[in-house]
């Protein structure tokens, strides 16, 4: 979703504009029960934007960066238990990112909001266990304002006069102004805030404010709201009573005796701001001109801020594909796992080339359930390629996480996810040599190294082989030799010839047969892989922790597969294993006439390493 603190500052803004729009249209001078209207629309419009989110689309996701292709060769590592350094990964103590502070002041507040409704409603029930029953003959005033049930009328120590009680309602008046002559028109306010729902209105209208605690302008449009309420039941009142002057009279002697009290939860007879009380009267004692077709201005206006809710619903909604700078990791995503393969540049042991892996490898038993390790939006889950079964974790405005070779995707497109949600399950899917996950971190469009991520946890029980241990913060190591280390004890035998009489002959038959078809194969030349094979490591050489370099010389059809395999090993335990080619397969060769031709002789290299 967007940010908090975005969202905090498009509120604070949005009030400000809704506020000050309706504060103009009110400088025409509408009558009461229309500027109430006005201010009533522009607290609506303060949740319109929110509102408006749940129901527009939201905005397409675009992804960051391109998909890279995978290594060309990922060595087979088995790690047994016990060998090697194992890590446990956890969080260390972070101060709390923009957003996670947003959300916890925000809390606050509506924190302090609702201790305050709570004091004052202790307040409230307080006074109203003070009050006592007075014989006052209202059902007249009731049965005019066509109320089925006349309220009781209560007498109370102090304070103003209010209307309160949800199953029972009775109208509360202070001892002091019960026995004055504006006691009967207080009562008749009372009763047509009864008549006009205000026990239910209110309570929805100020808890805007309470809701935009943050705002000084939702402050603002409740107090506005408070006034024009009570203006409107002034003037109910004095045409249903018919003395303006009596009526003026009450509201300043109950503006006298309830001057210093405390705030209750209640539509009380009595504003508390000062000033409002020379505001009722002026609209109660001197006539205005009323402007002329005011309804024509409140409904442009109201044709003007419709489409302004409606796109910063868009912009809420759509900006979830893209969400805040900031990320918050609370998750690992493994529980369990075996690191085979780090980030970073890789040497071929043949070749002596360097190839970019952008990830990296977690080993672990095929099924396993694959987490998010942080909130944001799914931009991808779909089978690319070399990676299989992808996802794409949008989980901030630059950071996005990506999750391959799964078995099983659990999430797609378009989904918001939460740290701790299972995105999928570990497989060996695409391009692998086995069950893992392939795991990503970009950021900007850029690369970086997960292990180095703070905060993030890889697996709640990561096992890491000596060599490859890595701290978070620490820089991109540039060995071009990391890859190699947990296999360094078979480097030798990849590196140096292969002196087999038999091996050797078939290399120069190869050669001859290559050079007659018009190939020109240089050493280390080798086809463009389509798929890696995925040979399985000998249980013998395992039950044993035996490691152990291969290579296999085949010849590679014009289908693109390898045939008549080959394989001259460090240990004649790995031979066959690592002959099957399992699940290989090649770009097709051309040969000088564009057509493909069948190719002798080439070699592959397959390392299988066990960490003892």
């Amino acid at each position: 979703m967007m940010s908090p603190l975005s969202l905090v500052l498009l509120a604070l803004a949005w009030s400000g504009v809704v506020c000050a729009g309706a504060y103009l249209i009110c400088r025409m001078r509408p009558s009461p029960t229309i500027a109430q209207a006005i201010w009533r629309g522009a607290a609506f419009l303060l949740i319109a934007p929110f509102a408006a989110s749940v129901f527009v689309p939201a905005l397409p996701a675009l992804m960051d960066a391109p998909l890279a292709e995978l290594p060309m060769l990922e060595p087979l590592a088995v790690m047994p238990e016990g060998t090697g350094e194992a890590v446990a990964q956890g969080p260390a103590f972070r101060m709390p990112d923009a957003g996670a502070l947003t959300i916890m002041i925000l809390a606050l507040g509506w924190g302090v909001r609702a201790l305050l409704w709570a004091v004052s409603q202790v307040r409230l029930q307080r006074l109203k266990s003070w009050a006592r029953p007075v014989n006052r003959p209202i059902s007249h005033w009731a049965e005019a304002l066509g109320l089925s049930r006349t309220p009781a009328v209560h007498v109370i120590p102090r304070g103003a006069p209010f209307l309160a009680g949800i199953t029972e309602r009775r109208v509360y008046v202070p001892a002091a102004l019960i026995r004055r002559e504006g006691a009967q028109q207080v009562i008749v306010h009372e009763l047509v805030h009864l008549k006009r729902g205000d026990l239910l209105a209110r309570p929805l209208e100020r808890f805007i404010a309470d809701l935009f605690w943050f705002s000084p302008f939702a402050w603002l449009i409740r107090g506005q709201l408070d006034f024009w309420r009570e203006a409107v039941v002034d003037q109910k009142t004095v045409e249903l009573t018919g003395d303006r002057i009596a009526y003026a009279k009450a509201l300043t002697s109950a503006a006298r005796i309830s001057r210093d009290e405390a705030v209750l939860p209640v539509a009380a007879f009595i504003l508390q701001k000062k000033g409002n009380l020379k505001m009722r009267l002026t609209e109660l004692l001197i006539e205005k001109p009323r402007p002329r077709r005011m309804g024509l201005v409140v409904a442009a206006a109201l044709a003007c801020a419709a489409p302004l809710a409606i796109a910063q619903g868009v912009l809420i909604k759509g900006t979830a594909a893209t969400p805040g700078a900031d990320i918050a990791y609370s998750h690992a995503v493994l529980d369990k796992a075996r690191l085979t393969s780090p980030f970073g540049n890789r040497k071929h042991p043949i070749s002596g080339k360097m190839k970019q892996h952008d990830g990296v490898d977690l080993a672990e038993a095929e099924g396993v359930p694959v987490y998010a390790p942080a909130s944001g939006v799914i931009t991808l889950a779909a089978e690319k390629g070399a990676y299989g079964n992808l996802v794409l974790l949008q989980a901030s405005e630059q950071t996005s996480l990506r999750f391959g070779q799964l078995q099983s995707m659990a999430v797609k497109a378009g989904d918001t996810v939460k740290a701790g949600d299972v995105i999928g399950t570990l497989g060996q899917s695409g391009q692998a040599t086995g069950p893992h996950l392939h795991f990503e971190v970009w950021r900007g469009g850029v690369a970086v190294d997960p292990q180095t991520e703070e905060g993030l946890t890889l697996a709640s029980d990561l096992f890491v082989p000596a060599g490859l241990e890595k701290e978070a913060g620490a820089s991109e190591s540039t060995d071009p030799s990391a890859m190699t280390e947990a296999c360094s004890q078979v480097d030798d035998f990849l590196s140096a010839p292969v002196t087999d009489v038999a091996w050797v002959a078939r290399k120069a038959q190869a050669s001859s047969a290559n050079a007659a078809a018009g190939l020109a194969i240089g050493k280390d030349w080798q086809p463009e892989t389509v798929s890696h094979p995925s040979p399985s490591y000998p249980v013998p050489a395992a039950t044993e922790m035996l490691s152990g370099a291969c290579l296999v010389m085949f010849d590679l059809g014009t289908d693109g597969l390898p045939k008549n395999m080959q394989a001259a090993c460090s240990d004649p335990v790995f031979e066959a294993s690592a002959a099957e080619m399992k699940g290989a397969r090649f770009e097709p060769i051309k040969g000088p006439d564009g057509k493909p031709v069948e190719v002798k002789g080439l070699a592959y290299p397959i390392e299988y390493c066990i960490e003892g």
